[in-house]
């Protein structure tokens, strides 16, 4: 993983609860990375031990997103030493199987045969990809992989909610979004909820869904680059608290 980047000197005071502002300024240490999130988050877990949570995406898009080289788990495949697939998606799953991906499992998390399962795989990284923003308990879902694996690292990406794309939208009063989402996050959000469900933020990026290649999309990513509170996904790399 690279180097920790700078902390924000009262940030782990306001994320555990001991300091209380009721309008603070976050501005967190995010950096923005170009090459989109599959390749953020490839890199991330590069050569690792990788237990992909919620690996299946959405199961009917699942071979298309293959035949265009755009599916993550592939990514995530190729990038790292041997991976593991968990989700909760019976049909998704079987779908993935039917392809040929290896290593696949339909779980819930909360299970003994999910805490067996990790245990005997031992990670070196936990993969938790655009999954927090379709949960009903995340922070118990987060206090749960942590208890299972107290010593393993977290890499989370959300949609970000102060994406420039959702500003963009928003002037013309629409709410791009998928449906199966049940909130928004920000970089704060994220940091607070990690830390709510037993984690410490150490890393913050920012990064667009995919490299640029419209004029428009280039004009985006160069903005997010100036400003990456606006990049469209939320990457934070996160360890479980002692």
């Amino acid at each position: 993983m690279p180097p920790l980047q700078k902390p924000v000197s009262d940030l782990l005071d306001v994320l555990t609860d001991r300091h209380f502002e009721a309008d603070r300024a976050s501005c967190l240490p995010l950096q923005f990375q170009s090459h989109g999130r599959n390749a953020t988050l490839s890199g991330l877990i590069s050569g690792g031990r990788v237990l992909h949570l919620g690996f299946a995406d959405h199961g009917p898009l699942i071979a298309d997103k293959r035949a265009q080289g755009t599916w993550l788990h592939d990514d995530v495949m190729a990038h790292s030493q041997v991976c593991m697939g968990v989700d909760i998606d019976a049909q998704a799953v079987a779908l993935a199987q039917g392809l040929g991906v290896p290593h696949l499992h339909c779980l819930d998390v909360f299970s003994p045969e999910f805490a067996e399962l990790a245990e005997r795989f031992a990670p070196t990284h936990m993969l938790l990809p655009d999954v927090l923003e379709h949960l009903q308990e995340p922070v118990a879902f987060l206090r749960r992989i942590a208890q299972v694996l107290p010593q393993v690292p977290l890499i989370v990406s959300v949609p970000n909610g102060l994406s420039l794309r959702n500003f963009r939208n928003s002037l013309g009063n629409v709410e791009r979004i998928n449906t199966d989402h049940l909130c928004w996050y920000s970089p704060f959000t994220t940091a607070k909820l990690l830390s709510r469900g037993g984690y410490t933020p150490e890393q913050f990026w920012g990064c667009q869904i995919a490299p640029a290649t419209s004029f428009k999309g280039k004009v985006l990513s160069a903005l997010a680059n100036w400003r990456p509170l606006w990049a469209d996904n939320v990457v934070v790399v996160a360890r479980p608290r002692a």
